[in-house]
């Protein structure tokens, strides 16, 4: 039996989950961007659903 190190046994911490179609994702990963607004948001890509909506920093 050959175990994997152990950075790889576990999943990595920080994910965003859609609340509509359960994609998930890091932060910085695949979702998109929305610059129509200056609020920071963050679109699904897969359904298209807001999954961060927040004031800018």
């Amino acid at each position: 039996m050959t175990l994997e190190p152990e950075s790889r046994q576990r999943p990595a911490k920080t994910r965003l989950f859609c609340p509509t179609c359960d994609h998930e994702s890091p932060p910085d990963g695949d979702w998109i961007g929305d610059d129509r607004t200056t609020r920071r948001r963050l679109l699904c890509p897969r359904c298209g659903d807001c999954v961060v909506d927040r004031p800018r920093a």
